[in-house]
């Protein structure tokens, strides 16, 4: 008999609660046999393809997400004509010559390592340039500098009050939608040191059903009655969009959701978080109080004095 799945993508630390969360619906059948997976060694098609880079541009969402907000860096990174590289392999390898050569002026003010995300592009005509999302800690006239091999436009992060990065992400994405690339090529870059999303799964919703997931796929994507059957299931969090598709190898309708943490929800949640660091600090001072001997025994009587 087959059952409704939540997976819920959490964009931030493990076990906090996130601003932005991407949260999927789907039907499954716990004892379902297995589906014929095709080979690693055949080509994917079109449509799996296609896939793919939705999956890897719904990833970078949440990446982004999870590590940068207002007043990061977009950073648009060109070739001048007697840099150009010959090919894609070339323009990731000045990238990496560009990240070390930038790390190592940050080393040099004390800086960490520089946190950021790059898509690389090539242009209808076969132009190479970057896309890069990346903190703040160093002033952008000097990432600027650092470049060196042709035109740098710099911008400071301005999130949406409603879609946050997306609008951000969505440009800077576009590219996944080509299916010619070679399998197995990844569309976007990162540095190690980022914030990871997780992801946790329930087999039991607490208000959703077959029957609502029934329902669900005849609603439009952006009607009330969609919204608030989300949002009941998802206290705290508003609706950004919702995309539903029916899904062949399953047999059944997926629904991908955006959602953002709501007014109330940020103020539960740093409630939530300063209580905790209360806590926190009268257990420290607790622990810092050191009592020596009986701290209770009564003063020696006035007369134990020698006789």
């Amino acid at each position: 008999m087959s059952g409704v799945r939540k997976r819920i993508r959490h964009c931030g630390r493990y076990g906090i609660q996130s601003d932005f969360r991407q949260v999927s619906y789907y039907t499954y059948t716990p004892t379902r046999a297995p589906t014929g997976r095709r080979r690693k060694s055949q080509t994917s098609t079109p449509k799996q393809r296609a896939l793919n880079n939705k999956r890897s541009a719904r990833y970078l969402e949440a990446l982004t997400h999870a590590n940068f907000g207002r007043g990061d860096l977009l950073l648009g990174l060109s070739y001048a004509e007697k840099h150009a590289p010959k090919d894609e392999t070339e323009a990731k390898k000045e990238f990496g010559n560009f990240i070390r050569r930038l790390n190592y002026r940050r080393k040099k003010k004390n800086l960490p390592p520089a946190r950021w995300v790059a898509v690389t592009e090539i242009g209808k005509k076969g132009r190479i340039h970057h896309h890069v999302i990346m903190d703040a800690e160093l002033d952008r006239d000097e990432v600027e500098e650092v470049w060196g091999r042709g035109y740098a436009n710099t911008k400071r992060l301005k999130p949406d009050p409603r879609e946050g990065l997306l609008p951000v992400i969505g440009y800077i994405a576009k590219t996944f939608k080509e299916d010619d690339r070679p399998k197995g090529r990844r569309k976007w870059e990162c540095s190690k040191n980022l914030i990871r999303p997780w992801d946790s799964v329930n087999d039991n919703p607490r208000m959703m059903s077959r029957k609502k997931i029934r329902q669900m796929k005849d609603l439009p994507e952006d009607s009330e009655s969609m919204r608030q059957i989300i949002e009941a299931d998802n206290p705290n969090y508003e609706l950004i969009s919702v995309e539903k598709e029916y899904r062949e190898d399953t047999g059944g309708w997926y629904f991908f959701c955006r959602m953002k943490l709501s007014t109330r929800g940020r103020a539960d949640a740093d409630n939530t978080s300063t209580a905790a660091r209360k806590n926190e600090q009268e257990k420290q001072k607790c622990q810092r109080t050191i009592r020596h001997g009986n701290a209770r025994a009564k003063p020696p009587p006035a007369d134990t004095g020698p006789q």
